[in-house]
């Protein structure tokens, strides 16, 4: 679909884009894939992969100074010691995520968290980044735990009324709090906790109240209009990490348009210098951290059927932009390129 939007403004400059495709099964395919990609003349890469996999890709020779845009994996280290100057983010990080959702908290004064998380490497990067974000903007994690499930109960008979006895005896203990924030991105206990809580709690974090990049149920500043193209081609709805690819191809053919140019270095210094604005349907224009290249974006918060709210919140503020208080900003950043 972004290659299609590109297009129509490059017909009137003489360029054109082009997808070409390459799937992997693991990380130990992605040099295959890269060079399928060079074969067939690619010179900018959309990645889909995780970070082991990112990693791989981003070492391999063949990739040469190609532009890499990410549009899957959330970790901080990629954004920080480990980020890399031909390296653009378009999918947020989880230090974004956590801050967005702590801003809409403290918005609703609740400030006392109790934190419950899986054993996953995983759960514990996010629980580093919603510890992060409390500190941040001044909340206090009261408890902790960590959730000791079995990925196979959901689909035991009858689970489920174990599961009503056990969520109220596991959370007792626990110090008073306004909001449960649950770290568990593999989804695979997070979803019991909405309801069955001893005390009526408000369920939030990779589970519950959600903070996220994109969500069926937006539909403002145009949105709606995207979703409706997306799901008439694709036959499904919008995901985030869609959005995050449709933003990287978007990202080219704005550079693209507005320089003149299709070359490499022409396209990453007008991206991330302070004339580039992208409109992404989240009411504020994204763009580009020069010092990490992260996108700047608008975070949505969500329930299952519904936005809820859109961060940054009211009040926070930042002297580059309100967007740069979602994230690490550039002063506690180790992005060294």
């Amino acid at each position: 679909m972004a290659i299609a939007d590109n297009n129509t403004a490059g017909q009137f400059l003489g360029q054109e884009f082009v997808l070409v495709e390459a799937i992997v099964a693991s990380k130990d395919e992605v040099p295959e894939g890269l060079q399928r990609l060079v074969g067939k003349g690619a010179d900018w890469i959309v990645s889909g992969l995780p970070r082991e996999a990112l990693k791989v890709l981003m070492e391999d020779p063949a990739l040469g100074d190609r532009l890499v845009f990410n549009a899957a994996a959330p970790d901080d280290a990629l954004r920080g010691e480990a980020c890399r100057k031909n390296l653009f983010h378009t999918t947020p990080s989880r230090r974004m995520l956590a801050d967005a959702l702590a801003q809409f908290l403290g918005y609703k004064q609740w400030t006392r968290w109790a934190l419950v998380h899986g054993n996953t490497e995983e759960d514990r990067l996010r629980v580093e980044a919603q510890r992060a974000a409390a500190k941040r903007f001044g909340h206090d994690i009261v408890d902790e735990a960590t959730w000791p499930y079995d990925p196979m109960a959901r689909r035991a008979e009858g689970g489920f009324h174990a599961i009503q006895r056990e969520i109220p005896v596991f959370v007792q203990a626990f110090a008073e709090h306004d909001v449960l924030v649950i770290a568990d991105e593999n989804d695979y206990f997070g979803e019991y906790f909405p309801y069955q809580t001893r005390l009526p709690r408000p369920v939030a974090g990779t589970q519950g109240l959600t903070p996220t990049a994109w969500h069926r149920a937006h539909e403002s500043w145009g949105a709606v209009q995207l979703q409706r193209r997306f799901e008439e081609q694709a036959g499904r709805w919008m995901t985030p990490r869609d959005f995050a690819a449709w933003l990287a191809v978007r990202s080219l053919g704005e550079a693209a348009a507005r320089t003149g140019s299709v070359e490499s270095k022409a396209l990453r210094d007008y991206m991330t210098g302070e004339a580039f604005e992208l409109a992404g349907y989240l009411g504020l224009p994204v763009s580009y951290r020069p010092w990490n290249h992260q996108l700047r974006q608008p975070i949505l918060v969500t329930g299952p059927r519904m936005v809820v709210s859109v961060s940054p919140q009211e009040g926070y503020l930042h002297p580059v932009s309100p967007l740069d208080t979602l994230g690490v900003d550039q002063g506690e950043s180790q992005c060294r390129f």
